[in-house]
């Protein structure tokens, strides 16, 4: 049976409907609901606070999703809402078997790898709480080099391990580009000109968790209560509310700021590999999300990476905006870290509808939602060699930074990477770049911008 609950806000008294008391929930057992609020930020933000499970958001007809145990049944009954339970379901029954569990995604990479040895390199980025490797696949034309001087891109898939329709569209990218080099022009240009790079399940462990106990499982498994590997990045952690220090909360930050091996796995890897964008797929709401992600900060690059970001939204036919603006505010998340620490331009993008939820029929679903998809990593494959200047610094220096100057007017002001590369999206003009090194200007440049990538020597 589905689960269906509706929950209506009344003003000023509790009308229950449902069929017996707020008492009868087993334990272990969990309830679907809908909530149809007047006012859906405020709703969001009680829901964060009362450390209820939102599950997903139909943004454009104002209905959020939740999760409900007996006491979160408990709490919202005495607040005066008006619960109307529908249909009741346990926990118990495992998803669709089609979907992958972390054996599977192990032999997965491992079957590209054998099969595209010439496109593909396979790297575990580090090992989960449990010991489990997590698996990344490289897919370019010299997969066995580091190519500095060609842009990178990371896509990445189960921050939360109940997500589990996020690794197919990582195994469909992957599948696609493979399958299609030297056939499609468009994607043999991509490969050869890129460094791509594909994890599809972070979260390993808490996948396996889903399987064998627990269908909803969201978290790693850190001493049998978890933490939200994507409320656990160092930048803002704790900061804003959107992250809960229970641990039994299902957006428990742990209790350090990168505390969680996943987490620091992700870390490392993304210094190594410096990718220009990335996307972290979740699900689900039909939405994209771009940092930051604490109630009313704005990234330094808002024409860039918002701009960007809407683009990706209106291919796919998503909503886009912040984690604040579309849902509720969220610290210690992946896309804000990756952001301030590598100027990464990055995005969540939350796959599939209300209708679909977590965990849709496979066979129903899982094709039609990657294709839907492939519009999104698409665009910014093609984005990586469009307009902005890429190179690299041949000077020592402790540290570096880029000022890009449009009009006379400073429009950015970017980390050069500790390798002495850089790769800075613009949007076509005339800039200047002024090269600081060590707090002292070096070298100005006077640029002009086309559609296509300028590649250029400071």
């Amino acid at each position: 049976m589905r689960i269906i609950l509706s929950l209506v806000l009344f003003a000023l008294s509790l009308q229950v409907f449902a069929h017996s008391s707020p008492n009868f929930l087993p334990k272990a057992w969990k309830i679907m609901g809908s909530l149809r609020p007047n006012n859906m930020a405020l709703m969001m933000k009680n829901l964060s606070d009362l450390d209820i499970d939102v599950a997903g958001v139909d943004v454009r007809d104002n209905i959020i999703d939740v999760l409900l145990t007996d006491n979160d049944y408990k709490k919202l009954s005495t607040l005066g809402y008006s619960i109307e339970i529908l249909e009741v379901k346990g926990v118990t029954k495992s998803p669709d078997e089609e979907y992958k569990n972390p054996e599977e995604i192990e032999q997965i990479v491992l079957d590209y790898y054998q099969r595209y040895p010439q496109l593909t390199e396979r790297v575990s980025i580090g090992k989960s709480l449990e010991g489990r490797d997590i698996w990344a696949l490289k897919i370019s034309d010299n997969p066995n080099l580091d190519e500095t001087q060609e842009p990178t891109i990371l896509f990445n898939s189960m921050h939360h391990a109940r997500e589990v329709m996020t690794p197919e569209v990582a195994i469909d990218i992957i599948d696609y580009l493979l399958s299609h080099y030297g056939q499609d022009a468009q994607v043999t240009d991509w490969v050869d000109k890129n460094q791509i790079w594909v994890i599809p399940m972070l979260n390993v462990d808490g996948n396996n968790k889903m399987w064998t106990s627990d269908r909803w499982w969201r978290k790693n498994t850190r001493g049998g209560y978890g933490v939200d590997i994507n409320r656990n990045y160092p930048l803002n952690w704790k900061k804003c509310g959107g992250s809960s220090g229970s641990r039994w909360s299902q957006t428990y930050r742990g209790e350090s700021a990168g505390s969680e091996p996943e987490t620091q796995a992700m870390m490392k890897f993304v210094g190594q590999i410096k990718p220009v964008f990335n996307i972290s797929y979740h699900a689900y709401s039909e939405i994209v999300i771009y940092p930051y992600g604490c109630n009313g900060e704005r990234v330094a690059r808002k024409e860039i990476v918002e701009s960007i970001g809407k683009d990706i939204g209106t291919v796919l036919n998503y909503e886009a905006g912040t984690a604040w603006e579309l849902l509720y505010s969220v610290d210690g998340g992946d896309i804000d870290w990756m952001y301030d620490a590598y100027e990464v331009i990055p995005y969540v993008i939350e796959v599939n509808s209300r209708k679909q939820g977590f965990q849709p029929d496979y066979n129903q679903w899982r094709d039609i939602t990657v294709k839907r998809n492939r519009p999104g990593w698409m665009l910014l494959l093609d984005r990586l060699n469009a307009s902005g200047v890429r190179g690299k610094i041949n000077s020592n220096f402790k540290e570096a930074r880029i000022d890009i100057l449009s009009n006379g007017r400073k429009v950015h002001s970017y980390r050069v990477h500790s390798d002495g590369t850089y790769h800075i999206v613009l949007k076509p003009g005339s800039y200047d770049l002024n090269l600081v090194l060590d707090n002292s200007i070096t070298s100005i440049k006077s640029i002009t911008v086309s559609d296509s990538l300028e590649r250029i020597e400071l």
